[in-house]
């Protein structure tokens, strides 16, 4: 069997490199190569962690990515993966998020723990706890090297004889039954099967399945500077990898000093519309400053350091949160991975594994990623704070 993967992000090379591990003859293509700064799966840095909600499937999936990356980060000449933990910061009445996660968390051997404020306090001196209700800690959680990651696993890709092609991949999909629908710098992509895995690019290609399902969103990352006289303390050896779940605001996130940019600080947001291809990744003001008031409330030793690095990047939603795993209607040669919704990265690995086993051994793709979902409108993610919508959402991304 020959499959082409069309996509190099962590979804992509995942399956590449799995696919390939079985036998596979498989072609990986990219217009750019992985990890690279305007891929979804670009960037410094992602958080790993277990805490789901009653979303089970993401916990199962994540745990079952942990191996890979901890073996894949043993095999780099640099670090990939670094395992700090994750506090979570309930500074809402309703902790039910934590708390359906503990015992998915618990059914795969992991653990999430709550901490009394006292003890948080004097743990995690630098943080402001004073308008925070609950606290947990997840131990087997952390910070992933995101471009790092995407671009080892497609070395090892490469090591066991996969092929990767760079250059620009069309797809015609009113036409996609014919074999001679997909090309790759104008010439005809020749296999059984093809993964289509392309992040924010994947509504271009394929308006008809996903014009109406999915949209993207901007995110903007921050990197601050620390007090030169107590670096160590915003480091991963002192600190973890936080989350503040609250109602009324986003809810930012961020990731202790690390790579020499700074402290990485971020919310999650999909309110404002992007343009992969056309969009200025160039950070609003008003949004500097909304992070800047929060980061100085939560972190108030890092009151007037500046920051010293941005980032603008792209979330590829769906209308309810869950990701997207369909064979396109039209060609069911054709298998589509779509609606990372921001959090795919960390469970890569074992959603390559799963495609893996859906192509060669005839696995049911899961309830929960079919797209003849996003019919019913009460369909919704546990990873949505706030859920809004369908309509409301479609009315405001179409």
């Amino acid at each position: 069997m020959k499959i082409a993967v069309i996509g190099s992000g962590v979804w992509g090379a995942s399956c590449a490199y799995h696919l390939n591990r079985v036998g596979v003859d498989v072609e990986l293509y990219d217009m750019w190569g992985p990890g690279n700064s305007r891929s979804g799966s670009g960037g410094a840095s992602r958080i790993i962690r277990l805490a789901y909600g009653d979303d089970k499937i993401y916990t199962q999936l994540t745990n079952n990515s942990f191996r890979f990356w901890e073996d894949l980060s043993k095999d780099s000449e640099r670090k990939l993966y670094d395992e700090c933990g994750m506090l979570w910061l309930v500074s809402q009445d309703d902790s039910s998020y934590i708390k359906k996660s503990k015992k998915h968390i618990e059914s795969v051997g992991q653990s999430i723990e709550q901490l009394s404020k006292k003890d948080a306090q004097k743990k995690y001196p630098i943080i402001n706890f004073d308008d925070i209700n609950e606290i947990y800690y997840e131990k087997k959680a952390g910070a992933l090297m995101a471009s790092r990651c995407c671009k080892n696993i497609v070395r090892k890709f490469k090591e066991e004889g996969g092929k990767v092609l760079l250059g620009e991949v069309k797809i015609d999909e009113k036409n996609l039954e014919n074999k001679n629908s997909i090309s790759f710098n104008g010439k005809n992509i020749e296999a059984d099967k093809y993964v289509i895995a392309c992040g924010p690019w994947n509504r271009k290609l394929l308006p008809k399945m996903l014009g109406e399902v999915t949209f993207i969103s901007r995110q903007e990352v921050y990197y601050f500077g620390v007090p030169n006289d107590s670096v160590t303390k915003y480091n991963s050896d002192s600190m973890p990898c936080w989350l503040d779940l609250n109602s009324d605001n986003p809810s930012y996130y961020g990731i202790p000093f690390h790579l020499n940019k700074g402290f990485k600080i971020s919310y999650d947001e999909r309110s404002t519309p992007f343009d992969p291809d056309t969009s200025d990744r160039i950070p609003i003001p008003e949004l500097v400053k909304r992070t800047k008031k929060y980061l100085y409330n939560r972190f108030p030793h890092l009151k007037n350091h500046p920051i010293s690095e941005t980032r603008v990047c792209q979330y590829e939603n769906s209308f309810d949160g869950n990701f997207i795993i369909n064979y396109h209607e039209e060609n069911d040669n054709v298998i589509v991975l779509s609606g990372s919704s921001g959090h795919g990265f960390k469970l890569g690995p074992g959603l390559g594994e799963l495609v893996k086993d859906i192509l060669i051994n005839d696995k049911d793709i899961p309830k929960e990623f079919d797209i003849g979902r996003l019919d019913n409108d009460n369909s919704s993610s546990q990873y949505y704070n706030a859920q809004i919508k369908y309509n409301k959402k479609k009315r405001l991304f179409n």
